[in-house]
C-alpha cells in the first residue's frame, strides 16, 4: 500500500479517484487547495500526488508548484475533458503521467504503478549465474560508456553556451538551473534558485557568484530588498521578513499570506504581492499580518514576476514577452508596454525581474528545464 495525496476542487472528483485508489490498495490524502497539498506532503510524505486539472484548478500550475517546492515528488495530472494538447502541457511543466477521461480503474493502476515504480527502484548488487555473467559485464561496460558520453555531451553543451554569452556582452548563463525570481539591493543582483533553495549573489560586472544564502526552512520563489530588510516569499506563499546580514537572519514570519505568489515588490510604504495563478496584485499595510488593503486585476497572459523601480510598479509577462507598467493609484491601468524581443525564440521563459537604476535584467529558465539559467540586460528603455 501506498499512500497519494489527491488535490480536487470538487468533492465529488476527490470521492471517485479517492475510492479508485482506495480499490487499487493505496490510501487516498485529500487537498482542495495548493497550501493543503504542500501541507499534505510536508506532514504525510506521500509517494506521489493525483492533481485534477479543471473544476477551477489548473494542473499544469499546480504541478509547476508542487514541483517547485518538491522536486522529486511525482505528479500524476487527471484531466477533465479529452484533450491531447492539454496532457502534452501537463506532462512539459512536469507531470509523470496524464491520466485521461473516464477515469478506469484500469487506466488509473496503470499510471500509478508506473509512478510509482519510478520513485521507488532500488538498485542492489546480486550474484549472477555464471553464464550469464558476460551478459552482465557487457551491459555494465555499455551503461559505463553510456554515461561518459552523456557527460562529454553534457560538457560541450556547457562550453557552446558559454561560448554565446561571450559573444553577446548583455547575456550571462548562470550556474542554476531553475530561476524563480530575481533582486536588486543597490549594488548587485540576487538570482532566487527554487530548486537549490538559495539566493545567489551576482557582482555587477562579470555576473560571478559572490555569495550563497541557502535558506534550508522552505523553497523560494521571489525575493525583495528594501532599506533594512530582505523579503522572501516561499512556494506555500510564507512571506519572510529577513535582516540584511550575511545570513539573511529571519525576524517575522507570515505564513501562507500570499499563495500562488509569482512576484514580491515594496514600494517604500507597502508590500505589493503578485498572484500568478489569478493574476491579481495585492497591497498589503506592514502590520502584524500583512493586512491587504486593495487588490487589482493585472492584464497579461502569464505574469511571473513583479518590480518596483524607485516611481512605478512593473510586471513581467512571460506569456506576451513584455514588461507593463502599472498606475500606483489603480494598478489594473497599463501605462506603458515594452517588449522582450531577447525571448522570441521560444527557448527561455522569463522568470524574474530586476531594475539597476539605468536597465532591465530579467532572470529566464530553459522551457525544457535542459541546461542552464539566462540572465539578461536590457537595452535603457525611456519612460
Amino acid at each position: 500500500m501506498a499512500e497519494i495525496g489527491l488535490l480536487a476542487a470538487e468533492t465529488a472528483d476527490r470521492e471517485e479517484l479517492g475510492l479508485l485508489l482506495g480499490e487499487l490498495g493505496h490510501l487516498a490524502h485529500g487537498a482542495t487547495r495548493l497550501d493543503e497539498a504542500l501541507e499534505t506532503v510536508r506532514e504525510r510524505k506521500p509517494r506521489a500526488f493525483l492533481v485534477v486539472d479543471g473544476g477551477g484548478l489548473d494542473a499544469e500550475l499546480l504541478s509547476r508548484e508542487l514541483l517547485r517546492a518538491f522536486p522529486l515528488l511525482p505528479v500524476v495530472a487527471a484531466l477533465k475533458t479529452r484533450d491531447a494538447a492539454r496532457a502534452v502541457a501537463l506532462m512539459r511543466a512536469g507531470a509523470a503521467e496524464v491520466v485521461a477521461p473516464p477515469w478506469t480503474r484500469e487506466d488509473l493502476k496503470a499510471c500509478v504503478s508506473k509512478t510509482l515504480r519510478w520513485r521507488g527502484t532500488a538498485l542492489s548488487p546480486v550474484r549472477a549465474a555464471p553464464r550469464r555473467r558476460a551478459g552482465l559485464w557487457f551491459a555494465l561496460a555499455a551503461g559505463v560508456f553510456l554515461a561518459a558520453a552523456l557527460g562529454v555531451a553534457s560538457h560541450r553543451r556547457a562550453q557552446r553556451a558559454r561560448a554565446q554569452a561571450a559573444a553577446l556582452p548583455d547575456r550571462w548563463y548562470l550556474p542554476v538551473d531553475h530561476p524563480a525570481g530575481l533582486a536588486f539591493d543597490g549594488r548587485h543582483l540576487w538570482v532566487v534558485d527554487w530548486f537549490s533553495q538559495s539566493l545567489y549573489e551576482q557582482s555587477s560586472g562579470d555576473q560571478q557568484v559572490l555569495a550563497v544564502r541557502h535558506l534550508t526552512a522552505e523553497t523560494p520563489v521571489a525575493a525583495a530588498f528594501a532599506t533594512d530588510a530582505v523579503w522572501t516569499v516561499s512556494a506555500d506563499g510564507t512571506i519572510v521578513r529577513r535582516m540584511r546580514d550575511e545570513r539573511l537572519t529571519p525576524l517575522q514570519r507570515y505564513p501562507k499570506a500570499a499563495p500562488d505568489c509569482a512576484g514580491l515588490a515594496f514600494d517604500g510604504l507597502y508590500l505589493w504581492t503578485l498572484d500568478g495563478h489569478a493574476k491579481v496584485l495585492t497591497k498589503r499595510l506592514l502590520d502584524a499580518a500583512l493586512t491587504p488593503v486593495a487588490a487589482y486585476r493585472v492584464k497579461g497572459l502569464k505574469p511571473t514576476a513583479l518590480l518596483w523601480d524607485g516611481q512605478a510598479l512593473w510586471t513581467l509577462d512571460a506569456g506576451d514577452r513584455v514588461l507593463r507598467r502599472l498606475d500606483l493609484d489603480d494598478p489594473a491601468l497599463v501605462l506603458q508596454v515594452v517588449s522582450l524581443p531577447e525571448y522570441g525564440d521560444g527557448r527561455y521563459a522569463p522568470t524574474g525581474l530586476s531594475w539597476d537604476g539605468r536597465n532591465f535584467w530579467t532572470v529566464a529558465e530553459r522551457r525544457d528545464g535542459q541546461g542552464p539559467a539566462l540572465l539578461i540586460r536590457h537595452p535603457a528603455v525611456p519612460r
